[in-house]
């Protein structure tokens, strides 16, 4: 049977429609798989290792070493996996964002823990009104010490002055010793009232150097002074053992430490309590019975 011209025409356009179409939805079935791949990569949960508990890890920019330093996670963090490489060296990089401090860059895989993705669940969400007084569930909020191993080397009350030999004068907190950058985690549930440092050097708040303020439900300000860096921000709700903050050495202080404050009825530093009240009921039962004690220790801080 012989075909026109005109015939010829039409099945040829035919054939280039039905190949046109198929080139089409198997681009789009690639797209859609490549989409859903990302997506479940987003997802991925991880952990963060290191020699022990609490080492510093740097987070860079970019996946290299030799990349800058994006800021710091440890050992025990909880991750969520944004994207991986592999760089020429044959290692392998994740970008990860912490569910602690919400940092986010690039560590290497063997300081990387993956973990099993959680199951889906269907949440209802109630809208809520914006407020600053909303605190996790009771449950959850057992006090624990502001840092991991507690050691105080100066105590709440009248103590001899370190800026003033032979004079005494009243230490509104208690001074844990510790490293430039070493974590300060909140230890009680509450909402972030302030991060920053007073700029008047005439203000008593000077002394405390970068500080940040945690009110919890009771209504008292808890306050972490001397910092290097905040990893919390206003209106954040923190929980025990979430990284507020890392060790300083800044404002009326002779090395580096943490200086925590409670103040009960005011923000002000007249109303500050003994914070050992609270701290004697915080759960870090394990941290004596592995031989580590709350003891003083010889430097004096402010």
């Amino acid at each position: 049977m012989k075909i026109n011209r005109t015939g010829r025409i039409l099945a040829q356009s035919l054939l280039l429609f039905v190949l046109s179409f198929g080139l089409f939805t198997s681009s789009s079935w690639f797209r859609v798989s490549t989409a859903q791949m990302a997506l479940s990569r987003t997802t991925q949960p991880a952990e963060l290792v290191g020699n022990q508990q609490f080492t510093q890890i740097n987070v860079r920019i970019e996946p290299s070493s030799n990349a800058a330093i994006a800021g710091f996670a440890y050992s025990g963090d909880q991750i969520r996996i944004l994207n991986q490489t592999q760089t020429r060296d044959g290692r392998t990089w994740y970008q990860m964002e912490s569910n602690r401090s919400g940092i986010t860059g690039w560590v290497q895989s063997n300081q990387v823990r993956l973990l099993a993705a959680p199951q889906a669940k269907v949440v209802t969400v109630r809208s809520t009104p914006a407020t600053d007084s909303i605190v996790p569930p009771a449950s959850n909020c057992s006090p624990v010490y502001p840092v991991p191993i507690p050691v105080i080397n100066q105590g709440f009350g009248r103590v001899s002055d370190p800026f003033n030999p032979g004079q005494m004068h009243f230490h509104t907190g208690v001074d844990f010793d510790g490293r430039i950058g070493d974590p300060v985690n909140s230890p009680i549930c509450g909402v972030v009232t302030y991060v920053g440092r007073e700029q008047d050097t005439t203000d008593y708040e000077w002394g405390y150097g970068w500080h940040v303020k945690i009110r919890d439900p009771q209504g008292r300000i808890h306050l972490f002074a001397h910092i290097s860096k905040a990893y919390v921000k206003p209106g954040q709700t923190v929980t025990p053992n979430q990284l507020i903050a890392g060790i300083g050495n800044n404002g009326n202080s002779t090395g580096p430490h943490l200086h925590y404050e409670i103040r009960q009825g005011a923000d002000n530093h007249q109303n500050a309590i003994d914070p050992m009240a609270l701290l004697d009921r915080a759960g870090q039962g394990g941290v004596r019975q592995a031989g580590i004690e709350v003891m003083p220790s010889t430097p004096l801080r402010f």
